[in-house]
Parts: structure tokens; C-alpha cells; sequence
């Protein structure tokens, strides 16, 4: 009788104290197979003066379990991928397009730079390296529905990133202010 009266109490405190917290999660890892590790590694160059490169994934397999307590682990891996002809690019930015449902990956470069021009690049600094999607980044995956994208940047570094990964900003309602 005490330990069902102990179990009720600590289901009612759970509930009412944190079960709004308690969501299930999805843990996403994401993995290049390591043919496509070789063929981007092979392509990769430390040129300052390079601009980003597009690449489109032909092959990926994805497989999700369900996990002890809620939520789901999803294994992304990529198989194959495909250089894919550009619209426009630069050292900052690349524009390409890939067929509807097949996932992008692009290149950040090993450069710093303070505009799009080229010769304002600089091996290193700040911005060398970038592992981060822009936000222009995680707004094309979410309009295109990919379940991920990837950026290499560096010779053996790649980021998987998911739509769920940012939230689009709330935009503030305007107010008027009529004064008193």
C-alpha cells in the first residue's frame, strides 16, 4: 500500500510539475560513406580564393528505431553524391539546384573574406572553416522538405543539419502607438 501510495505521488508530481517538459526526442546522426568521404576529400583544396562547390545526393539511406522512453534515433547515410552545375557562385555562396527530395551538400570555404570579391579572401581568420549553416541554409531545406543537408568544411569534416534544427523567426506584430 506505501509504495502505491509513493507511485501516485511521483506519477501526480511528474505530471503536474514537468510532464510538459518531458517530450520524446529525435536524435539524428548523419554518416558519408566512406567512398564519398574519399571522393570529397580528394576534391577539397585550401585555395583561399576558391569558391563554394554543390554537390547533390544521389544515394542515402536512412534508417530510424524507436528508443526506450519516446522519440526515435535516425541514422542518415549518405552513399553516393554528384557534383551538380552551378547558377552562381562565389567564395561566400553557391546556387544550384537539385531534383525535388534529394538532398544538397555544399562546401564553406578555408577562407575569411570581407565581401563576395575573391582577392579580399584570407587563408584562416574568423569565418575560415564555417561549420554553421546560414540561416539562407536551413530556409532552402525546409522550403525544398529535405530531411537534411550537409556542408563540408573542412577536408574531413562534414555537418549534417535538419530542418527541425532552426526555427524561422515569430515576426513581431506592429503596434501603433497613437500617442496620448
Amino acid at each position: 500500500m506505501q509504495l502505491r501510495i509513493g507511485m501516485c505521488a511521483l506519477f501526480a508530481t511528474m505530471v503536474v510539475g514537468g510532464a510538459r517538459n518531458a517530450i520524446a526526442q529525435t536524435v539524428r546522426f548523419g554518416v558519408m560513406d566512406d567512398s564519398v568521404s574519399r571522393q570529397l576529400r580528394a576534391l577539397w583544396t585550401d585555395d583561399s580564393t576558391q569558391s563554394e562547390r554543390a554537390y547533390c545526393v544521389q544515394r542515402a539511406r536512412i534508417s530510424s528505431r524507436p528508443v526506450l522512453g519516446g522519440g526515435v534515433d535516425s541514422i542518415y547515410r549518405v552513399l553516393a553524391v554528384k557534383p551538380v552545375k552551378t547558377t552562381g557562385q562565389d567564395p561566400n555562396h553557391v546556387q544550384f539546384e537539385c531534383a525535388p527530395g534529394t538532398p544538397e551538400l555544399h562546401t564553406h570555404t578555408p577562407a575569411t573574406c570581407l565581401s563576395d570579391d575573391a582577392s579580399s579572401c584570407h587563408f584562416d581568420g574568423p569565418l575560415a572553416f564555417s561549420c554553421q549553416p546560414s540561416r539562407a541554409d536551413y530556409r532552402e531545406l525546409r522550403l525544398r522538405g529535405d530531411q537534411f543537408g550537409i556542408i563540408q568544411c573542412d577536408r574531413r569534416a562534414f555537418r549534417f543539419y535538419y530542418p527541425g534544427d532552426y526555427l524561422e523567426p515569430v515576426p513581431r506584430p506592429r503596434t501603433t502607438d497613437s500617442g496620448p
